[in-house]
């Protein structure tokens, strides 16, 4: 799989990891994990990576593809919690412990369209077509309600919230939408089957 990955190490770890070209050899000690740990019949296209945690054996993973699209995000980043790592193959993101590899989850967000580490506030952000998702340091921090029909928008990042803007299909244009970085309550946006307040 020659898919362009971004790399965002931008929070401290405790672990080196790197992509692999190719399906790593068999080795007597790397035990080669997969992910899902269930592979369906169409998860046999991926990525693989080989992760050394500063404590622990080294190891490979093997990560199922979400989508082979150019709108979904491919990424290999650190975590607000230095002993996890977070890859992104084709929209798909699973958060790893890297001295752990079966302590693992996948992001809510199928496929990621966005994906930006925040360092001020500790969190990484997943934009989907219709909400968001925050991972910190303890794992899933919170995941907003719906704020768009499809398609979402980020226009400002402050320090307590974001802007952006959704589309609403009712009224036939994008509506600004506000959310909390620290809870991801959100205010404005637009959902099926909600009719935003007018002033």
């Amino acid at each position: 799989m020659t898919r362009h990955f971004d790399l965002h190490f931008i929070f401290p770890r405790n672990y080196e990891v790197r992509r692999l070209e190719a399906a790593p050899p068999v080795h007597p000690v790397e035990r080669l994990h997969h992910y899902p740990v269930q592979l369906e019949e169409g998860d046999r296209t991926g990525a693989y990576v080989r992760v050394a945690p500063r404590e622990g054996a080294a190891w490979a993973g093997f990560f199922a593809l979400g989508f082979e699209s150019s709108q979904v995000v491919s990424a290999l980043a650190s975590c607000p919690d230095p002993d996890s790592f977070c890859i992104i193959v084709g929209g798909y993101a699973y958060i790893v412990k890297a001295n752990d590899p079966a302590a693992w989850f996948r992001v809510e967000q199928r496929p990621v369209v966005d994906f930006r580490p925040l360092p001020d506030q500790e969190i990484l952000l997943f934009t989907g077509f219709t909400s968001m998702t925050a991972v910190g340091r303890a794992g899933l921090a919170w995941t907003t309600g719906r704020l768009s029909w499809e398609g979402i928008s980020i226009t400002e990042i402050g320090v307590r919230s974001l802007r952006g803007m959704g589309w609403d299909a009712l009224a036939d244009k994008e509506v600004p939408f506000e959310v909390d970085l620290q809870t991801g309550k959100h205010s404005g946006g637009a959902r099926p089957g909600h009719v935003a307040e007018t002033k």
